[in-house]
């Protein structure tokens, strides 16, 4: 529309719009973020791609849905192949006046370079201008290699300040809430070391099978889907040290110093697992030893966690949705009554990411009415509570950061390779030979993955049902 030709503030242009990733996830959040406040000021949307769409009938796709019907009269359609220059000269036209222009790309990774380049050759990139804005959605690469491709890509194209590649689990604000919970409560990160932690567990637990997914998760499975990106930008948080300041700077020169001192996984500490079924969903290869689950033994080879080993879990078809972590900290020595020798209740802080977000202390207390016979007692924070309304969706709180210019909920290029580094040998030695365990949809996967973490001093894996604030959990 002309609108888009003169605004004044902001114009989004989505690479990709009339596609599922756009019209599920990025638009619906720019709609309800404005709604919320978060973003502020006019945002004109320019929808990008090959779709047979002009203006009106672009503005008829987001006024038919009421998610995103509020967007319709600021908006535009641009009709362009991606490896169309002309085109990219038509589209820098229609941004003329804008005053920042952020560029989403919500297509398949494999087309990322083409976009950037097509961006850079029509001028648009506007390198080392932050009113030009570029965002990129994971999987970004699938290797070390196709990684360095694509950073090499953007970086010709846009400087560092200019990139923010997604990772939606960094923008939920209980992943968010790791950070404050960490280093606002000198009780809790005094102890967050070698000295009182035992062992520390992440999971990344998910309910449903892949579904329509099988184009994508066949050729991907749990390694580069979840550890590669979620998994171990959860657990940087975690065990980082205290960044200098809160500037995302800081944040990511912490992340990336402990990501440097994990160890690459050795397949001898990893289990693999498939779902009974995955081989009848729609579109997954016969006889495909794709994993659907994934465990893992973790070393932090620094000083602040030497010794203490990290377990980490994610999977398809488990029995519940649920991501959190669980510190189990060191026991108390054993309570000595009249000869008797009890044995410690665990302490253990369980940080609940996703759904149910919050806090849960467990702790040994007398049970009422007895001779120092102790019991679990637990402590818990509902996070919902404190917000005081819903949780806003990640993608709001990407949007937000993006057009406000800010990047502390991206990782950086570095902390993308070196994730890469960490999980390349284990996916080498999966996809060279061998296949995974199978595993009851609904199950916590398959049984080799408790054996890991019995063997490699973790106890047991601590399930999201266990009830931590009572028996159970230990």
């Amino acid at each position: 529309m002309e609108e888009i030709r003169k605004s004044p503030d902001t114009v989004l242009v989505v690479f990709g719009a009339s596609g599922d990733l756009a019209r599920r996830k990025v638009l619906p959040a720019l709609q309800a973020a404005r709604a919320t406040g978060q973003v502020r000021g006019p945002v004109a949307v320019l929808g990008v791609g090959r779709s047979d769409l002009d203006d009106d009938r672009f503005c008829g796709l987001l006024a038919s849905d009421p998610l995103t019907a509020g967007l319709a009269e600021d908006s535009g359609w641009v009709r362009l192949a991606y490896s169309d220059g002309a085109a990219y000269q038509r589209l820098g036209e229609r941004l003329e006046g804008a005053a920042q222009v952020v560029f989403y790309l919500a297509t398949p990774p494999e087309v990322f370079s083409g976009i950037v380049a097509g961006l850079a050759a029509a001028g648009l990139n506007h390198r080392g201008d932050d009113t030009r804005r570029v965002v990129v959605e994971k999987p970004l690469g699938r290797d070390l290699l196709s990684s360095r491709e694509l950073n090499l890509a953007l970086g010709r194209a846009f400087d560092e300040t200019q990139i923010y590649r997604i990772d939606h689990y960094l923008a939920k604000d209980t992943v968010q809430n790791v950070l404050a919970f960490r280093f606002s409560n000198p009780l809790f990160e005094s102890g967050w070391n070698r000295n009182l932690v035992q062992s520390v567990q992440v999971t990344a637990a998910e309910e449903e099978g892949i579904g329509s997914r099988a184009g994508y998760y066949d050729t991907a499975g749990a390694v580069r889907d979840m550890v590669q990106n979620h998994v171990l930008q959860l657990l940087a948080l975690v065990a980082m040290e205290p960044p200098t300041t809160f500037d995302a700077r800081d944040i990511r020169k912490a992340k990336l110093e402990l990501l440097r001192a994990v160890q690459p996984i050795d397949p001898q500490s990893a289990v693999r697992g498939q779902y009974r079924g995955y081989l009848d969903e729609p579109g997954v290869s016969p006889g495909s030893r794709r994993e659907t689950f994934a465990a893992a033994a973790i070393r932090v080879e620094n000083w602040r966690w030497d010794g203490v080993p990290f377990f980490i879990r994610t999977g398809k078809a488990l029995r519940r949705r649920s991501t959190q972590v669980v510190i189990r900290f060191r026991d108390s020595p054993a309570l000595r009554l009249e000869g008797v020798r009890q044995r410690p209740i665990p302490t253990l802080l369980q940080l609940r990411i996703q759904p149910h977000e919050g806090i849960t202390l467990r702790i040994g207390a007398k049970r009422p009415g007895t001779r120092f016979e102790m019991v679990p007692a637990g402590l818990d924070l509902e996070y919902q509570g404190l917000a005081g309304a819903p949780l806003p969706d990640a993608y709001e709180h990407v949007l937000a950061e993006v057009l406000a210019g800010v990047h502390t909920v991206f990782p950086s290029g570095e902390e993308i390779d070196r994730s890469w580094e960490i999980v390349g040998d284990l996916i080498s030695a999966w996809e060279a030979s061998g296949h995974p365990e199978l595993y009851g949809q609904g199950s916590w996967g398959p049984e080799g993955s408790q054996e890991l973490v019995a063997r490699l001093g973790g106890a047991r894996w601590l399930n999201p049902e266990d009830n931590l604030g009572g028996v159970g959990g230990g």
